[in-house]
């Protein structure tokens, strides 16, 4: 955040050069990023932590650096000239909406000339970012980089019963922004109105319909405290950052209202040679109630580990407009408004520490007691399948639980979608609206990027939780592990583009070495999927435990795919929570004979089906069986198929003979012509 270093100077008592300054305010704990020169002054650019907004105005800054200098913080003069009508008589305010908002001022200024600013303030404006307008708005934001209170100016002759109602939006109401923009409202919106529209987003940004022009002779000055929830939430679903909003959604001061709305009727009367009329229209149906702490001064020093005066905790807590008292050991004090990060003792010691300076802290390492834990069977699970994937030579992802709720629609007919979808009630953007039920459509964004890229080979998983609400009121976050290949996928030697066998193959080496159970592939799967190359994976009781295929031409053509993409998912929970040990076989002796049969098949026969009846009704010396080839073509016809797999035959305790070896392979040969429907 920038700050102008002249204007932090006004604030501060005495003659502080700019290093002393620096130091100071880095010393405890606001890092002064950069300093460039600008005139006669510096703009200096201070990271300032999120919950702290009263460091984001020049006022609570110079606090800071007042006290980290040893300086003393100079006095608000807020006196304000008035004259003319009572400013009750000219405009009301009504809060319709207390929960969220806690207290509305209005100040009203009248004859106002809309002149350009001072070359002074438009300076010091700029040096902040923020462009000059004119010198009412001007005055507003002059008065928001001071204090850190937001305000705004209203046409008064332009609000219908020159009335302000602070309500919650009717939902699909219209409300134009000064940005241009029409923003369909919804019922959690808080909106400014008068009696018939709403001519601004609360704490966001103003409306056109009381925007100041020139033919504005009478304003009414805003400065209020709105609930930081309402405005984060509307900002980001409209995806706006105003200099407002960003202090609101931070929490604001809730005493600040009244004196920055003197501070700016004083400053526009300056500037346009307008009247303050007397008064203020002050409603506040919740007003803040200030809350007392105790400590003890052994207490803090114990925090520390160093011994802390008393009298210097006094000095930093009096500085920091913290009330202190003290009575012994024994310190009370109350927090100021601006303050709304301190919410229990602790905070004051962190408070009194990091002035004292985090570097005076002895560096211990704590005494601990610590029990061996036990990992939890799921950790092992997710241990499991990323070392399998790793050892495929994939690499691993990691993407956004949130995904587009259009794409979550279509995840309906995927077979390990875990059940309906949970929707986000304020999400980052509309193409983050739900919780994903897949890691699929983050898998493919992150694989489309690499090829955009120029990335040739992508093989990459992820191992992640899902999210699903299948009772209502009930969530479930079932593990997954899923594989995306595309382009040249693992860059297999011998191979250009990568086809659903090597998908397979990653399949299964998962599946083996993330112990799953025996699982039977079968044609199909989703809409998603290429129907000739889509399939689900079955355990022994039926139940669906994943699903692979190439993403089908609709699917990949929608989400910019030029090339084959395949994809893979499992469900973790599927694999065994303790895998087998591993059992130690004597090597053997003598030497393998191996022995391929080619059947010919239909094709609705499936591969699965054909290998396991192989395996049942081969000799008990059948050690193996593998795939070798599979043949279609036109002298076989459209509906017929060959498929060779080599059978491998070993005796433990002699070499077999060929006659063994071929009277084995009749009797396969013979059980498999009965059983299915193959010619050998």
């Amino acid at each position: 955040m920038k700050f102008d270093l002249e204007w932090l100077r006004q604030h501060i008592d005495g003659d502080t050069d700019a290093d002393t300054l620096s130091e100071g305010l880095t010393h405890c704990g606001f890092l002064v990023e950069t300093r460039d020169p600008s005139g006669q002054s510096e703009i200096w650019d201070v990271e300032a932590t999120t919950n702290r907004p009263d460091v984001m105005c020049h006022r609570g800054l110079a606090r800071e650096a007042a006290l980290a200098v040893g300086a003393r913080l100079k006095a608000l003069h807020t006196m304000v000239e008035e004259t003319g009508e009572p400013a009750e008589t000219l405009a009301s305010v009504e809060i319709q909406a207390e929960d969220l908002c806690s207290r509305y001022v209005g100040r009203v200024l009248r004859g106002v000339r809309l002149v350009e600013s001072p070359d002074w303030l438009k300076e010091r404006l700029e040096r902040c970012g923020i462009r000059p307008i004119n010198a009412v708005v001007d005055a507003t934001n002059y008065v928001l980089l001071e204090t850190g209170q937001p305000l705004h100016a209203f046409d008064l002759d332009r609000l219908e019963g020159r009335t302000i109602v602070v309500r919650r939006a009717t939902k699909g109401e219209v409300l134009t922004t000064l940005d241009g923009e029409d923003r369909k409202l919804e019922c959690d919106d808080l909106v400014i109105a008068d009696r018939n529209r709403s001519v601004a987003l609360a704490g966001v940004m103003g409306g056109t319909d009381s925007e100041i022009g020139e033919e504005t002779t009478d304003v009414l000055l805003e400065s209020a405290h709105f609930e930081a929830l309402p405005i984060r939430r509307t900002a980001r679903r409209f995806g706006m950052h105003t200099e407002a909003s960003h202090r609101f959604e931070r929490g604001a001061d809730p005493l600040m209202a009244p004196v920055a709305a003197d501070l700016a009727a004083r400053l526009i009367a300056e500037l346009t040679g307008a009247t303050v009329s007397p008064g203020r229209i002050d409603v506040c149906p919740r007003p803040w109630r200030s809350r007392e702490m105790t400590f003890s001064v052994s207490g803090v020093s114990r925090f520390a580990g160093l011994e802390i005066a008393g009298d210097e905790i006094v000095r930093i807590l009096e500085a920091l407009e913290f009330k202190p008292g003290r009575d012994g050991d024994v310190i009370t004090c109350v927090p100021p408004s601006f303050r709304g990060d301190i919410e229990r003792v602790a905070d004051l010691y962190e408070e009194i520490i990091r002035h004292i300076g985090y570097d005076a802290v002895p560096a211990v390492l704590p005494i601990l007691r610590t029990p061996p834990g036990r990992r939890h069977p799921n950790w092992e699970l997710v241990d499991r399948g990323r070392r399998a994937a790793v050892a495929c030579g994939l690499t691993e992802a990691v993407t956004y639980a949130f995904i587009d709720p259009q794409v979550d629609q279509r995840l309906k007919s995927w077979p390990l979608c875990p059940g309906p979808s949970i929707p986000l009630v304020n999400p980052l953007a509309e193409t983050q609206g739900t919780m994903r039920r897949s890691l699929i459509p983050g898998l493919l964004a992150a694989a489309r990027e690499n090829l955009n890229q120029g990335e040739a080979d992508i093989a990459l998983f992820e191992e992640g939780r899902v999210f699903s609400n299948p009772e209502g009121d009930c969530f479930e976050e079932p593990e997954y592990l899923s594989v995306v290949l595309a382009g040249g996928g693992l860059a297999l030697p011998g191979r250009d583009a990568v086809d659903f066998l090597e998908l397979k193959g990653v399949v299964e080496a998962l599946l083996r070495d993330a112990a799953f159970p025996e699982v039977v592939w079968q044609r199909g799967g989703s809409p998603w999927l290429d129907e000739a190359e889509g399939a689900v994976l079955v355990d022994g009781d039926g139940k669906v435990v994943g699903v692979a295929g190439r993403l089908g031409d609709d699917e990949a053509g929608r989400r910019g795919f030029k090339q084959p993409v395949y994809v893979a998912e499992l469900r973790l929970q599927a694999a065994a929570v303790e895998p087998p040990l591993p059992r130690f076989e004597t090597l053997p002796r003598f030497p393998a004979v191996w022995v391929d049969i080619t059947v010919e098949h239909g094709v609705d026969l499936p591969y699965a089906v054909l290998e396991a009846a192989v395996r049942e009704l081969s000799d008990q010396l059948v050690m193996s069986v593998s795939l070798v080839a599979r043949f279609t073509g036109k002298a076989l016809g459209p509906d017929r198929i060959r498929t060779t797999l080599r059978l491998v035959y070993r005796h433990s305790e002699r070499s077999m003979t060929q006659e063994e070896v071929n009277a084995a392979q009749d009797a396969l040969r013979a059980a498999l012509v009965e059983r299915l429907d193959v010619t050998i």
